[in-house]
């Protein structure tokens, strides 16, 4: 009894800790153009708002953080960036500088991952 009591301690731990390894935001989710009602629809509230900014002709922008949760083997964080309230990208802090233009320029197909 034991022993099956052990076995079935062990799978019911191996199966919650598997699972934790999805537990990152689901980014596949997003597109290009969605609005931030859209993206809160598909991937929830974000836990901060990273950035904000209105510039001089009126347009805005701003970035949206969504952490990992804390059980997860690798964790990501998220930024999501919006001009005049639509995704332009989203990635890791590091992918991007907050510019849609020079998204591009820092393109690095030999980028590590974590």
């Amino acid at each position: 009894m034991r022993i099956a009591s052990g076995i079935l301690a062990g799978l019911m731990m191996a199966f919650v800790l598997s699972a934790c390894a999805s537990w990152n935001v689901d980014v596949s989710r997003l597109q290009l153009g969605m609005e931030a009602d859209a993206v809160q629809d598909a991937i929830g509230k974000p836990f901060a708002i990273r950035a904000a900014k209105v510039y001089s002709d009126e347009e805005w922008s701003e970035v949206w953080e969504y952490l990992p949760p804390a059980f997860t083997w690798e964790p990501k964080t998220y930024w999501i960036y919006f001009e005049n309230g639509k995704v332009v990208q989203w990635g890791e802090p590091g992918d991007f500088s907050g510019s849609s233009a020079s998204a591009v320029r820092e393109y690095n197909p030999n980028k590590s991952t974590r």
